[in-house]
């Protein structure tokens, strides 16, 4: 598997309407919506009025893609159920932060993400903070089974220790 970069990743995801795209990508590979609703596998995709973007109940417009299930007959998108539902932040922003925490040896600080985001400070500690809830989403009992790599690690020591 090719690895990304950081400006691979932004070019791949040039505005807002690409990175609801994306995400619906990762989330639904099939390409088959499943609803998060029921977990019915099919929905039928909501076109906006204009054609590209829709009016929010605050009168700005959006790129976020609509879908309605086809049994429950709810409206869900990409980020309905995800750490990213109910956020104001743009999703290439938390896009690009989730990359960067990921491929970082040390992950990153709320005020690394305010700085080079530009967020207010509370909310550069809610998504550093729902991002590592979301990474740490397993319990203890299964972060050290299976097939194990680590980088800049030694394992040993005298047995007294």
């Amino acid at each position: 598997m090719a690895r990304l970069t950081f400006t691979e990743m932004a070019s791949q995801i040039p505005d807002e309407a690409t990175a609801y795209e994306y995400l619906e990508n990762l989330r639904w590979p099939s390409g088959v919506p499943v609803c998060p609703h029921c977990g019915h596998r099919g929905a039928n995709f909501i076109k906006p009025r204009n054609g590209a973007t829709r009016t929010t109940r605050t009168g700005s417009q959006t790129a976020r893609r609509l879908w309605q299930c086809k049994s429950c007959r709810k409206q869900f998108s990409a980020m309905t159920g995800t750490i990213f539902h109910g956020s104001r932040v743009q999703l290439r922003t938390w896009l690009f932060v989730l990359f960067e925490m990921c491929a970082s040896k040390n992950g990153m600080a709320a005020r690394e993400i305010e700085r080079k985001y530009g967020v207010a400070p509370k909310t550069a500690w809610f998504m550093a903070h729902r991002l590592r809830e979301a990474m740490k989403a397993k319990g203890p009992q299964f972060l050290m089974t299976g097939t194990i790599v680590s980088d800049e690690t030694w394992v040993g020591g005298q047995p007294q220790n």
